[in-house]
């Protein structure tokens, strides 16, 4: 859907402010605007009625599309966490590795 809005402010239904709002992406469950302050998700339950109109909100396709993304982004930070967990270890590999080496050059190192 390409709708562009721009310069708007909108107040959210938890009362975040979001002033001088330009669409950049409409999905089922939320839009992505960026705004005087950056950038945001907001999911469209958040948003008041006339706005949740204006995209044609379905409480439905939202819910689906908000599992989904949900599902999406516990794989990703599963993923993630796998990352960190290898970078640590090469960097807790390389510190032992370098401590070795070290005492080898300084002759400290012990012999078998």
């Amino acid at each position: 859907m390409s709708v562009q809005v721009f310069g708007d402010d909108w107040t959210t239904t938890d009362g975040k402010v979001y002033n001088g709002v330009q669409v950049v992406k409409v999905e089922d469950d939320a839009v992505t605007i960026l705004y005087a302050n950056g950038g945001a998700l907001i999911p469209f339950a958040k948003l008041p009625p006339n706005l949740q109109k204006k995209f044609n909100y379905d409480p439905v396709k939202a819910k689906a599309a908000a599992d989904a993304r949900a599902k999406a982004d516990a794989v990703n930070a599963l993923r993630l966490q796998k990352e960190i967990d290898q970078a640590q270890k090469l960097k807790q590999d390389q510190m032992i590795l370098d401590a070795k080496q070290k005492a080898a050059l300084d002759g400290t190192a012990t012999k078998p």
